[in-house]
């Protein structure tokens, strides 16, 4: 019986196992899928989707539920997704996905703002960089370059641009992290 009951019931049921595993079997694909389109890997799909699942287990008595969980569950996803693609971005400086392949993608407005947002302050503080630091970058982020890939272009050592590009990313760490807060409505 309880394998049938709405999601409601299912986050109030007596047994807490067996309705965590019928949520978790009802849902669990479908935030996959859209996850891994999202995202790209299968690792970063199954994380996202195990880190919803541990907000809404935690937080099940405070959701409110008229007939089915779907959209709370797709909202959370969503917002976990722009959460890690954001990390990402903050650790490497680059963004996975760039504007016109957000468009392409079934996204929510305020999602591709975002998105757009992040490129665009990551850009303008790259472009205040140095000019080797700038071209470092550039060759390493936006072209995916090896350090050794990018010393034969430069005619410069390797070390030199692994140097190179360790300071420009502590900068523009530094920089970035002023605009943190930007970005505290996805969160």
């Amino acid at each position: 019986m309880i394998q049938t009951a709405d999601d409601k019931i299912l986050l109030t049921a007596a047994d807490e196992q067996k309705a965590f595993r019928i949520l978790y079997n009802r849902y669990w694909e479908p935030l996959y899928k859209k996850a891994l389109s999202r995202l790209g890997t299968s690792e970063d799909a199954q994380d996202t989707v195990q880190e919803v699942f541990i907000s809404l287990w935690r937080n099940r008595n405070s959701i409110e539920v008229e007939d089915t969980l779907s959209p709370y569950l797709f909202t959370a996803l969503r917002y976990c997704i722009i959460k890690k693609v954001y990390r990402k971005a903050k650790k490497g400086l680059q963004v996975q996905l760039s504007a016109e392949e957000l468009s392409d993608t079934e996204n929510y407005p305020e999602e591709i703002f975002g998105y757009k947002e992040l490129q665009q302050i990551i850009g303008k503080e790259v472009s205040n960089l140095p000019s080797r630091m700038q071209e470092v970058y550039k060759l390493s982020r936006i072209e995916h370059l090896s350090p050794a890939e990018i010393a034969n272009r430069l005619s410069i050592s390797e070390q030199t641009v692994k140097n190179t590009l360790s300071t420009t990313l502590k900068k523009l760490r530094v920089r970035l992290s002023h605009f943190t807060s930007l970005f505290t409505f996805f969160f």
